[in-house]
């Protein structure tokens, strides 16, 4: 994740530590990719 908007101990730091704990991209990756994949399958 981006930290260029949090601030050094901000609310916003606090925030991408949880979602870096819980691995939150990789989730939103997954779930990018799986809409993809059943996008191409409804397209054929």
């Amino acid at each position: 994740m981006d930290k260029k908007g949090a601030s050094k101990g901000g609310t916003t730091e606090s925030a991408l530590q949880v979602f870096e704990k819980g691995n939150l991209e990789k989730t939103i990756v997954d779930a990018v990719k799986s809409a993809n994949n059943r996008a191409l399958e409804l397209g054929k």
